[in-house]
């Protein structure tokens, strides 16, 4: 019979010192956060929720001073982490410490891999891969609250009670379909895109940048870091400085006085007729920048009226790849990544860097295949509309 696994609330630093030792020693652990973000710059980490093969344990951020060591922890390359839908806990982490971890285990990615869905809930992740449930009822807890009910505190942990049982049984699974490789590279890969969602180029996501002139583009780049920094120095989320669209609209129009500013609408909010000259400035600044400086415009395709239907086609094709190769197909690739693919070929892949459904192992699952019905040397074929896979592809005779 095996022991009941220790379940302990360490609020000392004496308690994170101590547990932290025995992470290393483990050299494998599971964490997941509890956190609020909605009225805060950086969120305010609340709890951190930590299980290894020996131990169950809530630490609280909120009482002890210094939880560096347990964030060196987490980014000590010697160390497996596992995690579960691992992207903002992982942001808190580069929020505490400037990096992101090296080895980290996302068991929603090796799910989709192992021909799951994806994105799994981790209820339903539990219920296919260990057929064990979760309670849920604390999903509205406001965790900078305490003391913690003991109900709080089960539920908290329920979030990493099961995740090394669960990694265990994925890892199994993407070795027997030879698909190691494939998890480290995607585990790599979605590391990379947190970074570059944090990189200086954020402001490129604002939307109807693409009614800008370059002077426009200039002027909303500007207002982005200036907002940022606003944000980060009222402690306040950047929506609640300035929304996007009201961002875009000033950098459309460059006021050029206060009156100016203050005559668009919803801008009459208390908040920001307080900063109408600092905003005017930012305006300023991008009218003085030279012409050579001003930043690119984001490059268009013409979708054309036929767009759509091809995609539809494709997506079509991507899915009976993913069904023969037992992948997740949102794990796989978006509509968006089949734009990216049609623009690729038809530019005759000169000039653009290589798309993510031509590259790497999902290369290997649909992208050759794509490619050849984009140049109709494959065909799809409907075989039977009420299975679970309609259709069939189809190599085309020459001549």
């Amino acid at each position: 019979m095996t022991e009941p696994i220790q379940e302990e609330f360490i609020d000392d630093a004496k308690g994170l010192a101590e547990l932290v030792a025995h992470l290393r020693e483990e050299g494998q652990f599971a964490f997941d956060t509890e956190f609020v973000s909605e009225d805060t710059f950086e969120p305010i980490l609340c709890l951190i929720q930590v299980a290894t093969r020996k131990r169950l344990a809530i630490v609280d951020p909120l009482a002890i001073r210094d939880i560096g060591p347990f964030w060196q922890a987490v980014i000590d390359p010697t160390i497996e982490v596992v995690m579960h839908a691992a992207g903002e806990d992982l942001r808190i982490c580069r929020f505490q410490t400037g990096f992101l971890p090296a080895r980290v285990v996302d068991v929603q990615i090796a799910a989709g891999l192992v021909g799951m869905g994806y994105p799994l809930s981790l209820g339903n992740l539990l219920g296919q891969v260990l057929h064990v449930s979760v309670t849920g009822g604390e999903t509205r807890t406001d965790w900078r609250r305490r003391p913690l009910s003991e109900a709080q505190i089960q539920y908290a942990l329920d979030d990493v009670r099961h995740l090394l049982r669960v990694v265990d049984t994925l890892k199994a699974g993407l070795q027997k379909l030879g698909r190691t490789e494939w998890a480290e590279a995607e585990y790599a890969d979605f590391i990379e895109v947190i970074r570059r969602r944090d990189d200086d180029e954020r402001w490129r996501k604002l939307s109807g940048l693409h009614q800008l002139s370059r002077r426009g583009l200039e002027a909303a780049r500007l207002l982005y870091e200036w907002r940022s920094e606003e944000a980060r120095r009222s402690n306040r989320p950047m929506r609640q400085v300035m929304r996007d669209d009201l961002l875009t609209a000033i950098a459309k129009r460059q006021p050029s006085s206060r009156r100016d500013l203050e005559a668009l609408r919803d801008y009459n909010r208390p908040h920001l007729l307080a900063k109408s000259q600092e905003v005017v400035e930012v305006i300023q600044a991008a009218q003085a920048t030279p012409a050579e400086s001003l930043p690119e415009a984001p490059e268009r395709f013409d979708e054309g009226p036929g767009l759509s239907m091809v995609v539809s086609l494709l997506a079509a094709t991507l899915a009976r790849c993913c069904a023969e190769h037992k992948v997740a197909t949102g794990l796989v690739g978006s509509a968006a990544d089949l734009k990216e693919l049609i623009r690729w070929s038809l530019d005759g892949s000169l000039g653009l860097p290589r798309p993510v459904l031509a590259d790497g192992w999902r290369d290997q699952v649909c992208g050759q295949t794509l490619l050849e019905v984009l140049a109709g040397r494959t065909s799809l074929r409907v075989v039977d509309p009420l299975a679970e896979v309609p259709v069939a592809l189809e190599k085309r005779s020459e001549g």
